[in-house]
């Protein structure tokens, strides 16, 4: 977690009822650049067809007016890429959505500033859904409670 999201945690942490009420401007082009280099070069494109490495080379064109839109309030997403992939074990698909890689990059930039703020709410000993605690901390986690070794 950079300084920032760090100072945001921390403010988080010590007043529990505050209200964040702008929080675009922590959405960076610096952040951004990172959230992009953390989306895998083989990920499938969006409809736009631009790959990840493609959305790299091109950053300094695409990431100024995204951000613009995005602090002016003015951001529409462009639309989702419908594939349709199989489920196991039987004959039916599911429908599955693969947004734009730039997209994608902005949605993890948003998520990592909303973390920050949220995850000073939960306990220690909440999974679901947070960064860094999967199914598998959980069953770790129980067992532990089971066998008397920790205290939730």
């Amino acid at each position: 977690m950079t300084t920032k999201l760090e100072r945001i945690a921390e403010k988080a942490r010590q007043e529990p009822t505050l209200r964040f009420t702008s929080l675009a401007h922590h959405i960076t082009k610096d952040r951004l650049w990172k959230c992009l280099q953390h989306i895998p070069k083989q990920s499938a494109p969006g409809i736009d067809g631009i790959t990840q490495e493609e959305a790299s080379k091109d950053f300094a064109n695409w990431s100024e007016e995204m951000l613009r839109a995005v602090h002016r309030k003015g951001y529409k997403p462009p639309a989702v890429n419908r594939v349709w992939i199989p489920k196991p074990g039987k004959a039916e698909k599911r429908p599955l959505g693969v947004p734009c890689i730039a997209d994608r990059a902005l949605q993890r930039s948003t998520a990592e500033v909303l973390n920050a703020i949220y995850e000073q709410d939960f306990l220690d000993c909440s999974f679901g859904g947070r960064p860094g605690r999967g199914q598998h901390h959980a069953l770790a986690t129980l067992n532990e409670i089971i066998s008397g070794k920790m205290f939730c």
